[in-house]
């Protein structure tokens, strides 16, 4: 009898509730979530980089004696612009030049006796063999006259090249040896600037491309030069290269030792640039949302510099396709999309 009951109730229950669910409308679908886009454009990947760098004379040498002495005279005054082979400095040279007349006069003795052999030759008068000692003699003595007149040229220091002298270090007087520093020399109608690019643009950079220098002695004036040599290593520990810039220095303003600020300007291949908040990142990397067909499609995308607010990528987005930039919170690949504004044109970055 219990078991009856119980049956009939749970019929009429189920009964009711089927009318009622056969009764009540379907669940709408959630609308398409609205997001905002971005047109991307295509910008070349132009950077302007900005390197400390040093200066350094084209031909720069610290001048020294070649031997030890006495100043007799210093030849120049700092500052002053020499040319090659003139004289800066003079050691005395009294017994050198004493010691080039002795040599001179031992050849002039052993050329008479060598002449004199020499006409005897033939007759028997005077053996082969000391002819062939007045020979010897003779050669030998043209030897010591000529070490002689080395000493004395030794005495005198003249400059390497042309150039501008610096300070003197020493005056008449001075005792000096080959250690002793005695002033500078600079040829500085072209600076070199030596700087650091890093690894990275190394590939954009060849010998003769324009680089611009500025010096803080010289507020708001650019020197205009090239790249003259680049290094054949890459330092292992800052993965920067050694360059070496050429700036002409006609006006005579740029002086070794100088720092500089060198700007080099790189060009760069195309690439796609997009808003910055178009750019997303998660377990799998980064990416950016486009709306093809009204539907939300992920397009994986490597950031490669960002600019002004906007960054250049490294992806498949072709250049005038809209990105997503507001409501990438709600999207999943291929749901359908709502556009309800649009970020405006782009910038291109320089």
């Amino acid at each position: 009898m219990l078991k009856q009951l119980f049956a009939s109730t749970l019929a009429t229950l189920l009964l009711v509730c089927g009318t009622t669910f056969a009764q009540s409308p379907a669940t709408p679908p959630p609308p398409p979530p609205p997001v905002i886009v971005a047109p991307s454009t295509q910008a070349n990947d132009n950077v302007a980089l900005t390197m400390p760098g040093n200066g350094s004379a084209r031909q720069a040498v610290v001048i020294f004696s070649a031997v030890a002495g006495e100043v007799a005279e210093v030849g120049f005054r700092p500052g002053q612009a020499v040319r090659a082979g003139q004289v800066l400095v003079r050691l005395e040279d009294r017994s050198e030049r004493l010691a080039a007349d002795l040599a001179s006069a031992r050849l002039d003795a052993a050329k008479a006796l060598a002449a004199r052999y020499e006409g005897t030759r033939g007759t028997g008068a005077v053996p082969e063999s000391v002819v062939d000692e007045a020979r010897a003699a003779l050669r030998a003595a043209g030897i010591e006259l000529a070490q002689a007149r080395e000493a004395v040229a030794d005495r005198v220091v003249r400059a390497p090249f042309a150039g501008v002298v610096g300070l003197a270090t020493v005056e008449r007087g001075d005792r000096v040896t080959p250690e002793t520093a005695l002033t500078t020399l600079d040829d500085r109608r072209v600076l070199f600037i030596d700087f650091e690019l890093p690894e990275a643009y190394l590939a954009r950079v060849k010998p003769g491309q324009a680089v611009t220098a500025a010096n803080p002695a010289y507020p708001g004036r650019e020197f205009k030069g090239a790249v003259a040599q680049i290094d054949s290593r890459i330092d292992p520990v800052s993965r920067n290269v050694r360059m070496r810039a050429a700036v002409p220095n006609t006006d005579d303003l740029l002086r070794s030792g100088m720092s500089f600020q060198v700007q080099l300007a790189l060009s760069g291949q195309p690439r796609v640039s997009v808003p910055e908040l178009a750019l997303q990142w998660d377990r799998d990397g980064s990416f950016v949302w486009t709306v093809r067909e009204g539907k939300a499609v992920r397009v994986p995308a490597r950031p490669v510099r960002r600019a002004e607010g906007r960054v250049l990528l490294d992806s498949e987005l072709k250049p005038g396709e809209s990105v997503v930039i507001e409501g990438v919170q709600r999207l999943r690949a291929g749901i359908a999309v709502r556009v309800v504004g649009n970020g405006g044109a782009a910038r291109t970055p320089p």
